[in-house]
């Protein structure tokens, strides 16, 4: 257990989301409990130190992260929700069930989810550039070197499978002949994404002070013609943003893949809770029509060597 209300826990406070070995760690728990101990840790080891090795600017190809919304805690945050909900849609399928994911689908989804944002870190040839201005082509991106790394791995023969990052992209919709348990891990993956962002303790303040920045980038924000000229306004459409379009996506598109999570946890959701808490806060904020009490202060996680 962390510190009390660590802002670098996971929503149930027991792992520590600015250590990759951690999240690792934990990751590990949950797949040998689920598929034994021949699942394939050293591939996850190994993948998760690249990982955190790319965001700092230490994987051949690649410059350090500078995007502070989309950092290492959140693709670390990603694979860790990943893991859960797959061990949750494991409990209430049966193996012979086309959507059933096995032990190596499931690395590969674990290992598409921690790398979905990769696509975002500039390569070395792009230094003249913010890492936020390659937002709308980051899944293209992501999906092309995702192909590359696993083909050198031992789910090289899975490497096509990389192409379900796109399911991460909000304009991107599933083929409507994409095989079942692709779908099914398409659907994970895309839930993963969404609810580790909203259940981030400084999710509110993340959107305040990092997103606003990124969305800057890519000429959405900053200006008065702009749909955000300032962080307060990102903050009044967030809850729209999340009923109107995250919510209704994950209930439809990803198939309502959010309920694994409870059966994971065999009881109350914990992303659910803090997703209830950070919107219930937001509203109470708006009424009274002062924002200033988002006095938590995030803090990006791109140098964590543990």
């Amino acid at each position: 257990m962390l510190q009390k209300y660590s802002v670098h826990g996971d929503p149930t406070n027991t792992v520590d989301l600015q250590n990759p070995r951690a999240v690792a760690a934990a990751i590990d728990v949950i797949m040998r409990h689920r598929f034994g101990d021949d699942y394939g840790k050293p591939l996850l080891d190994t993948a998760t130190e690249h990982l955190a090795q790319a965001f700092r600017g230490e994987y051949p190809g690649l410059l350090r992260c500078d995007t502070h919304y989309h950092d290492l805690r959140h693709a670390l945050d990603s694979g860790l929700a990943m893991a859960r909900l797959i061990d949750g849609q494991s409990m209430v399928t049966l193996p012979d069930a086309p959507e059933y994911v096995d032990a190596e689908h499931a690395l590969l989804g674990i290992l598409l989810a921690l790398y979905h944002d990769i696509g975002l870190l500039r390569r070395s040839d792009e230094g003249h550039m913010q890492g936020a201005q390659l937002t709308p082509i980051h899944e293209v991106r992501g999906v092309e070197f995702m192909r590359d790394y696993l083909s050198r791995t031992t789910l090289a023969h899975l490497a096509d499978k990389a192409e379900l990052i796109m399911i991460t992209r909000l304009v991107w919709h599933m083929p409507p002949d994409i095989p079942t348990l692709d779908r099914a891990i398409a659907c994970m993956l895309g839930t993963a994404d969404i609810i580790s962002q909203l259940a981030d303790r400084c999710y509110l303040e993340k959107c305040r002070d990092f997103l606003f920045i990124e969305f800057s980038a890519i000429g959405l924000a900053g200006s008065p013609d702009l749909p955000y000229p300032d962080p307060e306004t990102l903050l009044r459409k967030t809850p729209s943003f999340y009923t109107e379009l995250l919510s209704q996506r994950i209930h439809n598109e990803y198939s309502n893949a959010d309920r694994f999570m409870k059966l994971h946890f065999g009881g109350e959701c914990p992303y659910e809770a803090a997703i209830n808490r950070n919107f219930r806060f937001l509203s109470e904020l708006l009424v009274e029509e002062d924002l200033s009490k988002l006095s938590r202060q995030p803090v990006r996680v791109i140098d964590a060597k543990h």
